[in-house]
């Protein structure tokens, strides 16, 4: 950018107008108020659902093709099940290509080593401590502490108050409960899901689910199956 040049305004549209979406309307009003030059377009859902028109002051549109023929807008997905998400990309990436922001609340704290892929979002009270690494499109929720060398794939998506101790690995698309604690060096493997409160202190194969203290293995899905879920 020229020296004196007005620094380029963020654009973003919103993919979903629920609870989720609202919270990330939030907190780009929130960034605003910090002098971040970000702004929301408005709330995208799917077409043919029916539901309000407006939402917290926004506009709710369904003309995906609309927003995707502006190649100023990008894109953040507010949805919570890692597989609906990585659904959405996919249809927002055929008619739009890869133009997705990341959404940081000013009130989380990430250390200078951290780094965090496009499309992520990062709710308020979050902290990442350093050398974490965060993919595209991954749901970190209010009050997560992530420590240091942690990994996180893409579509991972953490419930409010969730624990990664040290060098915790997370596959690609697992979710995590509300207060679930992950011990150091261990690992989640892609699409498997940990209960609420569930304290993992063995590695955890792919496409199972786990619960309790410590977690333990309740069920277990085919490859692939978050396909057609």
């Amino acid at each position: 950018m020229h020296e004196g040049a007005a620094p380029v305004t963020t654009r973003v549209v919103i993919f979903g107008a629920g609870g989720l979406g609202r919270e990330v309307l939030q907190v780009v009003r929130d960034q605003q108020r910090v002098g971040v030059e970000i702004e929301c377009l408005g709330f995208l859902v799917d077409a043919g659902l029916a539901g309000p028109t407006v939402v917290n002051g926004i506009m709710v549109s369904q003309d995906l093709a609309g927003f995707a023929a502006d190649s100023s807008v990008q894109f953040v997905v507010a949805v919570g099940r890692p597989a609906a998400r990585a659904r959405i990309v996919r249809r927002i990436e055929r008619a739009a290509g890869s133009r997705f922001a990341t959404i940081v609340h000013p009130s989380s704290i990430l250390g200078d080593t951290v780094s965090v892929g496009a499309g992520s979002i990062i709710l308020p009270a979050a902290c990442l401590t350093t050398d974490v690494r965060v993919g595209q499109h991954v749901l970190i929720n209010p009050k997560v502490s992530i420590a240091h060398d942690c990994l996180l794939e893409d579509y991972v998506s953490l419930s409010p108050s969730v624990t990664l101790a040290g060098g915790v690995r997370l596959g690609q698309g697992c979710e995590l409960g509300t207060g679930a604690i992950v011990l150091p060096r261990q690992q989640v493997d892609c699409w498997s899901i940990v209960g609420a409160g569930a304290v993992v202190i063995t590695p955890v194969a792919a496409n199972t689910t786990v619960v309790g203290v410590p977690a333990r293995r309740v069920g277990i899905r085919p490859p692939g199956w978050q396909e057609t879920d």
